[in-house]
């Protein structure tokens, strides 16, 4: 059930069993409301399929996306430690995930050091991970955030030929462009022969480039 996941490839097996025994089911439709500020927190959640966005709301009124789950991806991971949650999540389109109960976690964790310790490993590479994101959007030009995002998704889906997890109007907000730039600097690398768009497919033809451009 949860072999699958990226964040549980390197996970002892009894470990993984420990968790999947932990595991609910929840399908959501495009659109539902998962959890808000201010709501107890019930655990954290990995999509099997769909898509869910994080976000919260500036005092400006502003929606401000702050993560984008797709098929692979964990959210909400801290949320175990905290009572409630400080932010929205909502299905982008109908989705299908798996919560890790938050009692049940923690009681892993508590009585378990091994599996305390290997966790805390999988968290430090994921901050690794989303410092060099935070790089990639605060510093690159539109086309190597594009580049990143493609190329962190074909190693998510273990595949050149990637699906969108949400339209490219809202994967621009997402990456901090327009969506102007977001189809002008994707049209730029068709162009260029290193991918090919349609619809919600990406279909990367030079990947070593694209690196060569992320870099």
């Amino acid at each position: 059930m949860l072999a699958g996941f990226p964040i549980f490839a390197n996970i002892w097996r009894e470990h993984l069993e420990k968790l999947e025994r932990i595991a609910q089911e929840i399908f959501l439709k495009k659109g539902a409301m998962l959890f808000a500020p201010g709501d107890p927190t019930q655990g954290f959640y990995m999509v099997h399929e769909g898509a869910v966005r994080v976000y919260r709301i500036s005092p400006q009124g502003k929606e401000i996306t702050q993560e984008i789950a797709g098929r692979g991806s964990p959210f909400a991971l801290a949320s175990p430690f905290s009572d409630t949650y400080h932010c929205f999540a909502a299905a982008l389109k109908d989705s299908r995930l798996y919560l890790i109960k938050k009692k049940e976690f923690l009681d892993l964790v508590n009585g378990d050091i091994r599996f305390a310790a290997e966790w805390i490993r999988m968290l430090s590479l994921m901050v690794i991970r989303l410092r060099i994101r935070l790089a990639d959007l605060s510093l690159k030009t539109p086309k190597a955030r594009i580049a990143s995002y493609i190329l962190l998704l074909a190693e998510m889906q273990d595949s050149r030929s990637i699906t969108l997890p949400v339209p490219r109007k809202e994967l621009a907000n997402f990456l901090g462009m327009t969506h102007e730039t977001f189809y002008r600097t994707a049209k730029e690398l068709e162009h260029a022969n290193l991918v090919h768009f349609s619809g919600q497919t990406v279909e990367i033809l030079a990947q070593e480039r694209l690196v060569e451009i992320m870099e």
